[in-house]
């Protein structure tokens, strides 16, 4: 698996991961429409790019094929990162490959932007994601309790960091 830079054309397979209403919220907050089209991904990325500097990448397989997504934000005054978007191909998932995605974003963060730390954040009731992130070496930092609703449910928002060695 290798990271590179995102493709507009990668939106097509990285809607398709996107199963449901459900998970469409625990991986962006409804920060766009549902269901989402690829203009409205690509425009979006644009809009943040242009506003916070944010970079997204694509993780794929060794045939090219997208398998994962990501971005990533730097902040040079606190000399931190920050990751969001998270997420895996569906077909994907429970085999290493979001593990793999975030090893090599984590090295990218520390080797190649020479930040101190990379935090992110995630909904209480994704234990999954949550797990992978500790597999991965962050730690839990900040929990605001209830701060997100979905339908008749409420979640929490869990901020977690890793630090540079």
């Amino acid at each position: 698996m290798r990271l590179r830079p995102y493709r507009k054309s990668d939106a097509k397979a990285i809607r398709n991961w996107i199963e449901d209403e459900r998970t469409h919220a625990l991986w962006c907050g409804n920060l766009l429409p549902f269901p989402f089209t690829e203009k409205d991904f690509n425009e979006y990325l644009e809009e943040t790019e242009e506003r916070w500097g944010n970079s997204s990448f694509t993780a794929v397989g060794n045939d090219g094929t997208p398998a994962g997504f990501l971005r990533m934000g730097i902040n040079p005054a606190l000399n931190s990162g920050f990751l969001g978007f998270v997420v895996v191909d569906a077909g994907e998932r429970g085999k290493g490959c979001g593990k793999e995605m975030l090893r090599l974003a984590v090295k990218y963060a520390f080797e190649i932007e020479c930040v101190q730390s990379l935090a992110l954040n995630v909904f209480d009731c994704n234990k999954a994601a949550m797990g992978l992130y500790r597999n991965i070496g962050f730690e839990e930092t900040a929990l605001t309790p209830e701060c997100f609703v979905f339908h008749d449910e409420k979640w929490g928002r869990c901020r977690m960091e890793i630090k540079k060695e």
